[in-house]
């Protein structure tokens, strides 16, 4: 779910590095460059990553004012995917092939012709194709340097981490319990630090406790 309605299903990150004195302009400028862009049915380019409304999708118009709510800011990342179905691209192939034999007289089309026709037949497809839009809050808290992006899916996680570093110029560490224990204002002994690194995973739950649990679920 989002960051305005559900349940909060999200992943923290902490921003590495300090922000400048003039951060709303360079911040400013890392949305504008980065604004999600609809994708160009005539060309290639299957994905698009980019910022807009954390409200509205469509909006991609955005001002960091309009993003700012009091320490946190408030935006959106957006995911277009363009891409035929590869059955409604082999159904229309097939009419086009059998067009082309008739035509030709033809038994059977040589591999290059199969590729041209393929290649024709999915440029057009791609104009009367709808891309599909995903979209996933962000909740920036500029004073804290903590990012919360509501979404858990690990290739979504991977490419709002590289929008939001190739936008702003800033690393973002991802908050787990090893990482926030390493956190200096918790004022942990460097031996228990250390500890961390040959630390092994308890079970807390046996395991026919849990096997049973899960029959029981079913």
């Amino acid at each position: 779910m989002g960051a305005f309605q559900g349940g909060l299903t999200y992943r923290q990150y902490r921003v590495n590095q300090h922000l400048p004195p003039q951060w709303q302009k360079k911040v400013q400028e890392g949305l504008s460059r980065h604004l999600a862009k609809e994708i160009d049915p005539s060309g290639d380019d299957e994905r698009s990553v980019g910022w807009c409304n954390a409200h509205f999708a469509l909006d991609t118009s955005i001002s960091l004012e309009q993003c700012l709510y009091n320490e946190y800011v408030v935006i959106g990342v957006r995911i277009d995917t363009l891409v035929v179905p590869k059955r409604l691209l082999a159904v229309y192939c097939e009419r086009e092939e059998r067009r082309a034999m008739q035509e030709l007289k033809k038994e059977v089309l040589s591999r290059y012709e199969r590729a041209e026709i393929r290649d024709k037949v999915e440029e057009t497809l791609r104009k009367k194709v709808l891309p599909t839009i995903k979209t996933a809050e962000v909740v920036w808290n500029w004073e804290t340097g903590y990012v919360r992006f509501f979404s858990t899916s690990k290739g979504l996680n991977e490419e709002f981490v590289e929008l939001f570093e190739e936008s702003f110029g800033l690393t973002l560490t991802p908050e787990y319990a090893y990482t926030v224990a390493h956190d200096p204002s918790l004022g942990l002994s460097t031996e228990l630090l250390k500890s961390l690194d040959t630390a092994e995973p308890t079970a807390f739950v046996d395991q026919d406790t849990l096997i049973d649990t899960l029959r029981g679920e079913l």
